[in-house]
């Protein structure tokens, strides 16, 4: 078989895959593309220029899923125990509501832009991406994962730090004392699954949202397929299970404060979880002492983690900073140094007590 034949014979590139359906397929060199709907057979709906099939996209994306119920944009709190984040993009995303479960688009100042389906948010998305130019500045990931009770703009300040290291952060909303670890896990799987435009992810995790993060890497997912995993940064994390949490298991105020989630956070919760499958960093808070701040915990402590509950075996680096535990994730050494581990897999902290 000649050259020419064989070039002619194989597949084509695609361009904007997997959206609904449908997709785009070309050889961007010679700008010719089609736009498939994907069913039993594929079904070539246009041909054209790339601009020309993501018109097309759009109009047969609206045509099937709509883009929504009728909306009037308006401020939001960003969703907090009750919603859970099932698609992010450079600060946008689709939420789905615990109780109703209905979804609703976020713009990144936390503004309601659609709501519905979640198909029907998706195209309202790709209708508003290319007409607000909205695109990723890196193809590399850090998904941030709050602890229990919190949200996700508990993680702010470090979405900024992220941002300015080049790194295109997203911090997710689940809905901590709603639904279990693994309802967690599947979350953040579909989140991944998911994502457009990204070649590598790492993790950034404050508390339980290391759990969540260990429990979503033990799963056998799609995502890492296509997706490079790079580090995990855990601040204060239960690794070995809370001294607290065993306490407290089988208080009633306290099962109903933290939810399913809350018996994960025991011994036993957290010794069925397997440590990352890659490069990962710890930082616990303590007073540097024998004596933490909590007398109920063994050893040195955050008030509600103590140091060697936080240690896990494997970890490429660990830290010690004086910093209670709601707030390790606002420290600037702890914001300088999560960055730095997450390009060169240390922590670049002096600490005496590794």
């Amino acid at each position: 078989m000649n050259e020419d034949a064989d070039k002619n014979e194989r597949p084509p590139r695609p361009a904007v895959a997997g959206l609904l359906g449908h997709s785009i397929e070309g050889d961007p060199q010679k700008h010719v593309y089609r736009l498939l709907r994907h069913g039993e057979q594929p079904e070539v709906i246009a041909t054209g220029t790339l601009e020309e099939c993501e018109k097309a996209l759009l109009v047969s994306l609206k045509e099937e899923y709509g883009t929504g119920k009728p909306n009037l944009p308006f401020f939001t709190l960003g969703g907090k125990q009750f919603w859970a984040d099932e698609f992010v993009y450079a600060g946008w995303r689709i939420q789905q509501n615990v109780y109703t479960e209905h979804y609703r688009l976020l713009d990144p100042d936390d503004i309601r832009r659609a709501w519905g389906t979640y198909e029907a948010c998706r195209v309202a998305f790709e209708e508003l991406r290319r007409k607000e130019k909205v695109s990723l500045k890196s193809r590399h990931l850090v998904v941030l994962v709050h602890g229990i009770i919190r949200s996700k703009d508990s993680m702010r300040r470090l979405i900024g730090a992220l941002e300015v290291a080049g790194y295109a952060p997203e911090s997710i909303n689940y809905p901590s004392t709603r639904r279990s670890l693994d309802e967690h896990a599947e979350q953040i799987e579909r989140i991944l699954d998911a994502a457009e435009d990204v070649d590598a992810v790492s993790f950034v995790t404050h508390s339980m949202g290391a759990l969540v993060v260990r429990a979503t890497l033990a799963r056998q997912s799609k995502w890492r397929e296509r997706i490079r995993l790079h580090r995990v940064v855990m601040l204060a994390p239960p690794s070995k299970g809370a001294t607290l949490a065993d306490l407290l298991k089988d208080f009633v105020p306290y099962q109903l404060l933290a939810g399913p989630s809350g018996q994960a956070l025991t011994r036993e919760g957290a010794a069925k979880l397997p440590a990352p499958p890659c490069s990962f960093g710890i930082i616990a808070g303590g007073r540097g002492s024998q004596d933490g701040f909590n007398f109920l915990i063994p050893g040195d402590d955050d008030l509600v983690v103590g140091v060697n509950e936080a240690k896990l075996a494997g970890a490429d680096d660990f830290a010690v900073v004086r910093v209670a535990h709601s707030f390790i994730m606002n420290d600037p050494e702890v914001i300088r140094a999560t960055v730095t581990f997450l390009k060169t897999g240390r922590f670049g902290i002096m600490d005496e007590d590794k």
